[in-house]
């Protein structure tokens, strides 16, 4: 089973890419891939090298489920406009559904169950959450 956990922060999309393998190891998939960001969201070009690179990116992982973190729409702690703007992007990935997981819904597993999984920069930290809690759900439901 191969997932792929997204948090978009601010003007980045942070994924990481996890498998877990029969003796119940955790595979880092995500390789050199960590992030990607755009500059100027009214820059055709650059959205367009976006959405290219995370969907190819997709395709080379060939994820069983992709999940973001969802954000605030509206509020005091609302996400910017141009958070939303990396999501639809993500969202037109077409060959597999993508879900949404809210920080609550992380938060509350995580303190029951601890995180396992080694990431090499503190900023993966919630997309290897998210990647993590993934695929102990899929477990469950097995």
């Amino acid at each position: 089973m191969r997932v792929i956990g997204v948090e978009i922060e601010k003007k980045r999309a942070i994924c990481f890419a996890l498998e877990q393998d029969s003796q119940g190891s955790y595979i880092n998939l995500t390789g050199n891939f960590s992030y990607l960001q755009i500059k100027e969201d009214q820059d055709n070009g650059e959205i367009k090298k976006f959405q290219s690179a995370i969907h190819t990116f997709f395709d080379s992982i060939n994820p069983d489920v992709i999940a973001i973190i969802s954000r605030q729409p509206k509020g005091r702690y609302s996400s910017s406009t141009f958070s939303f703007k990396l999501e639809g992007l993500i969202q037109c990935y077409d060959k597999v559904d993508i879900e949404f997981v809210s920080p609550r819904t992380l938060s509350a597993y995580y303190k029951k169950n601890p995180l396992s999984v080694p990431f090499d920069n503190n900023y993966q930290e919630n997309a290897v959450k998210l990647a993590n809690y993934l695929l102990n759900r899929l477990e469950i439901t097995k």
